[in-house]
């Protein structure tokens, strides 16, 4: 049937006549909601693996809760829209949920026609086709000279002339227009950080990555499909230091239908700040050779202003609340309490979690998590929660680092506070991700060095930008792109495969611990642990733990001092990524690399708008070519790499 409709679909559009009869056919690993172990079949079509009937075992759970628990289950399904949609040829999917008669008129049994697009405006006589809610935004970026922590006074980045810059709120469907004007002195860019951009990659915000930024004077606009997503993102700024000088702000996508059942939501977002800004920071730390070590102490900023004065946390008596916790900070760690109430985790970096209770939520920078928390049953008292502002590679100050600060849970005006006893750290359950299982059950991905590629190390240079944007070099340089050289050494470039499952295994060799990120996907924490002896190079796990079957998954997670984790994760479609350490001064220096997945994917499925190609023209900056603009492995012109200890 499948080779009687491909060869129908190639003989009705342009290869007309063709003989076509036979077309290879695969069987992959694939992962379904509700079987395990799943499977999918594809098929060589055109030069592309085209995935149609999906298969697997249906899960026990289910069979269950059906009352068979003495049978077992095969769920199958044929991929029909996929294949009329190459038979007709139909462009978006979303198309066959549509009521309005100029689609559905278009198709009769005989013979095979092209499908004719259509205003996407409703008709005269009131039916519609479907269309995503547009949610747009204007913001032009600029600076303040503001005390934002209420001790030191210097620039802010502010959006509007305003600080702090507003958190960003849509429903799951709705496409995000934000249309940016950059009144900075120097580039900016805009990163939606957990969004996937799926064939969209100009739109990532990774300045020198995907794009070349918006330079001074210009505007841009940034396009977000929100279709497949929802949960906690934020967006920040992706130039220089200015997500560290407050460009940065809560992304919340909400839900159509709640994961769980609550009353309210309310979002809690922490920044550490520091005493200048990040330039003069590290101009100081130059000059006395500590340029590798974040200085000073830094102060906090709960949604957006001075912790000391923050608003409080209004709770009615039995209400049932999601609490949207987000560290936004840039060097230092978060730890987050509410004693006197039960905490359940609920998702982390916008991927819904088996609920999980906790008693406090220790955060890397740029980690998210939601928790729910349901309200005392009276209003006899308010509240205090609990915040502390830690980093191990700060040396201890008393009053200085840690800080601590609390916020009130107000259920009543002047009503009394509960004394709650104080209980150590250690003796506390925290949000540890490698505890953690993926509410949708999918399953650990399978990894063998056959079907796989484990990386080690970030590599012997320091990230460092090209004079091409990686992803223009993966557009423009066919057959070449697939070979990791003409990105430059400093890109730190990884080449993967379509359908390979990819394995990193990350060693921290220093006393710092690192949030690590990955842009447009999320990865599995497979295991965590302490290995051997660093100066020797011996990497036997000493202590380790493993996830169980349903490993969580994140786009942001902590390697603690002298640590190594395991992550996977597998290629679904072709896109250019960057791995980074979230700190600010772990990727400013190099602590980052590029992954180029699926370059050829790229090149059939990716066009750059104009108006992004415009902004890198008017800084004189080539959008074809090798990292250097230049055909081949001719890297003349670039900048020689920068060879570092391995971190």
């Amino acid at each position: 049937m499948v080779t009687r409709i491909l060869t129908q679909a190639t003989a009705a559009q342009r290869h007309a006549g063709s003989e076509a009869t036979e077309f290879p056919v695969r069987w992959t690993p694939a992962y379904f909601p509700f079987t395990s172990p799943s499977w999918e079949m594809e098929v060589l079509f055109r030069g592309e693996w085209l995935e149609i009937c999906g298969c697997g075992v249906i899960q026990q759970s289910i069979l269950q809760n059906a009352q068979a628990n003495n049978r077992i289950g095969w769920a199958f399904g044929f991929g029909f829209e996929r294949l009329a949609m190459l038979l007709f040829p139909i462009p978006d999917i979303r198309l066959f949920w549509s009521t309005d008669p100029r689609f559905s008129d278009q198709f009769a049994p005989a013979p095979i026609s092209s499908f004719r697009p259509f205003s996407k405006h409703p008709p005269s006589d009131g039916s519609a086709i479907m269309e995503l809610e547009r949610v747009e935004l204007f913001w032009d970026i600029g600076t303040l000279n503001i005390s934002r922590d209420g001790y030191n006074t210097w620039v802010s980045i502010c959006v509007n002339n305003a600080v702090p810059i507003p958190p960003v709120h849509v429903t799951q469907g709705d496409v995000l227009v934000l249309n940016v004007r950059n009144s900075l002195d120097e580039p900016t860019s805009v990163h939606a950080h957990g969004i996937y951009h799926n064939c969209t990659d100009y739109y990532d915000g990774a300045e020198m990555v995907t794009e070349c930024g918006i330079p001074p004077g210009e505007n841009f606009t940034y396009i977000i499909d929100t279709t497949t997503q929802a949960g906690d993102l934020w967006i920040h700024g992706h130039v220089h230091s200015q997500l560290t000088d407050g460009f940065r702000t809560p992304f919340i996508i909400h839900e159509k239908v709640k994961p769980t059942t609550y009353d309210k939501d309310e979002v809690l977002y922490f920044e550490d700040w520091n005493e200048r800004s990040f330039k003069d920071t590290v101009a100081i730390d130059a000059k006395i050779k500590l340029a590798d070590t974040p200085p000073l102490y830094r102060t906090m900023l709960i949604n957006g202003v001075n912790a000391n004065t923050s608003k409080p946390l209004y709770f009615e008596p039995r209400k049932r609340y999601r609490l949207h916790i987000m560290s936004l900070s840039t060097s230092c760690w978060v730890k987050f309490r509410m004693p006197g109430h039960t905490m359940h985790v609920v998702g982390k970096d916008g991927v819904e979690s088996e609920p999980m209770e906790v008693d406090g939520l220790d955060l890397g920078p740029g980690q998210r998590v939601s928790i729910i928390v349901t309200a005392h049953n009276t209003a006899e008292f308010n509240y205090m929660y609990n915040v502390t502002l830690y980093a191990n590679f700060i040396t201890p100050l008393p009053g200085l680092m840690p800080r601590y600060y609390s916020g009130l849970i107000e259920y009543q005006k002047n009503a009394p506070l509960k004394t709650i006893p104080v209980v150590d750290d250690s003796q506390l359950v925290w949000n540890d991700v490698i505890n953690m299982q993926a509410r949708d059950r999918m399953p650990l991905l399978p990894f063998t060095p056959e079907h796989g590629i484990p990386f080690y190390s970030f590599g012997d240079y320091a990230y460092n930008r090209t004079l091409v944007p990686s992803l223009f070099t993966a557009l423009t340089m066919g057959e070449l792109a697939s070979n990791s050289s003409v990105y430059g050494p400093q890109a730190q470039a990884r080449i993967l495969q379509y359908g390979e499952s990819i394995e990193l295994l990350v060693y921290n060799y220093n006393s710092k611990d690192h949030s690590l990120h990955l842009h447009r996907g999320e990865y599995q924490v497979v295991e965590v642990g302490l290995y051997g002896d660093a100066v020797a190079n011996d990497r036997t796990a000493v202590e380790f733990q493993t996830a169980g079957p349903s490993p969580m998954r994140c786009d942001v997670v902590t390697v603690r001092a002298y640590s190594y984790i395991k992550l996977r994760f597998r290629v679904n479609r072709g896109m250019v990524a960057l791995f980074h350490c979230h700190m600010m001064h772990g990727g400013y220096f190099g602590l980052a690399a590029t992954f180029i997945a699926a370059p050829e994917l790229l090149q059939k499925h990716v066009k750059v708008p104009e108006e992004a190609i415009r902004m890198c023209k008017l800084q004189g900056i080539k959008t074809s070519g090798n990292a250097a603009g230049n055909a081949g492995f001719d890297l003349t012109g670039l900048p020689p790499p920068i060879l570092v200890n391995r971190i």
